[in-house]
């Protein structure tokens, strides 16, 4: 998908705001696991999304510089995940309100897209050899 100089460039350029989404993580975690009662613990509980911010505009900005067969490929994988995702999370609701399962943190919605969308390119690598 991506030639050697471009993966490397793509790890570079995403390597600082996922460090910085790590240890933001990490810092609202134990803020929060040692001052709950803190005014500023809504604050602090948010402040990870902002390298995360960071990440999706060089993610979009990295996709851009994509050739359009690679865009489209991208798309279709992710567009694929989105439905997937969708499908489980949709069934998932249902046995949550019919069969008494334990709710599912939305937290884990997206992580449960990236493990589906890296199937999926995996399979439509597979596919296209």
């Amino acid at each position: 998908m991506f030639s050697l100089l471009s993966k490397y460039q793509c790890a570079k350029d995403l390597f600082l705001p996922i460090a910085a989404f790590i240890l933001l993580l990490l810092f609202s975690a134990i803020f929060i696991h040692f001052c709950p009662e803190s005014g500023w613990s809504t604050i602090v509980a948010l402040l990870p999304l902002i390298p995360a911010i960071w990440a999706v505009r060089t993610t979009v900005r990295l996709v851009t510089l994509l050739e359009t067969a690679q865009q489209v490929k991208l798309l279709v994988n992710f567009a694929t995940s989105f439905v997937v995702v969708g499908l489980l999370t949709f069934a998932y609701g249902f046995l949550t309100c019919f069969a008494d399962y334990p709710s599912l943190p939305l937290i884990m919605v997206a992580p449960l897209m990236v493990v589906v969308w890296i199937a999926t390119s995996y399979v439509m690598c597979r596919r296209c050899k």
